[in-house]
């Protein structure tokens, strides 16, 4: 997707270009592929996308810091919301101002943008000692991915039974989520990416 459709064919997989062709009216690779992964396609897998399939999270993960070595700051989640109302203000700026050769400005605006998140994702993992700290407070997808993830059908179930409360679930999942409680509301269930990483850890096997 980063190479064929974005590269070679010069089309903006990136959230501007969601924008782009939602005004435009045109079902492009953009929207098919936001509908599908990261709309409606959360309704069944949850964040998946996040955990296998995002080229920004691709290098990200090659970075040494799997598990956080500090605690959240969640003040800085706001971030994602600034992030998401600027690209929506940017195409929409476009399409207002009739700037000419929008396609060529879109595919400059994917290349930039690709560049900015690994630029800054990379820095936020060595600055929090956190892998997944662009995820975690400036990735603008998850204003979609969120909501959508709550009602996922695919999720990591605990069973408190089981439960020896060791919390080395809690020390290895590298989004920070409260994964030995079964509640949908548990801290931070939304930004579950589906690793695995607590099901393999548990030493009683309480989650599934």
């Amino acid at each position: 997707m980063l190479f064929y459709l974005g590269i070679i064919s010069q089309e903006n997989m990136q959230i501007e270009g969601f924008w782009y062709y939602l005004f435009l009216g045109t079902f492009e690779a953009a929207t098919i592929h936001y509908a599908i992964a990261k709309i409606f396609g959360p309704l069944i897998f949850g964040r998946g996308w996040c955990g296998y399939a995002c080229w920004t999270a691709m290098i990200l993960d090659f970075l040494p810091f799997k598990r956080p070595q500090k605690p959240r700051v969640k003040k800085l989640g706001i971030l994602r919301y600034v992030m998401f109302v600027c690209s929506l203000a940017l195409v929409s700026g476009l399409f207002l101002m009739k700037v000419a050769h929008l396609e060529k400005i879109m595919f400059y605006l994917f290349l930039l943008g690709n560049a900015f998140y690994y630029i800054v994702g990379i820095a936020l993992a060595y600055i929090f000692k956190d892998n997944r700290a662009f995820c975690k407070y400036l990735c603008p997808i998850t204003v979609f991915l969120k909501p959508m993830s709550y009602y996922s059908l695919l999720r990591v179930h605990c069973d408190e039974s089981k439960c020896v409360h060791c919390n080395k679930c809690l020390k290895v999942c590298p989004m920070n989520v409260e994964v030995n409680n079964e509640s949908r509301r548990r801290i931070n269930g939304t930004d579950c990416i589906l690793c695995y990483e607590c099901v393999k850890e548990c030493p009683v096997k309480a989650l599934h």
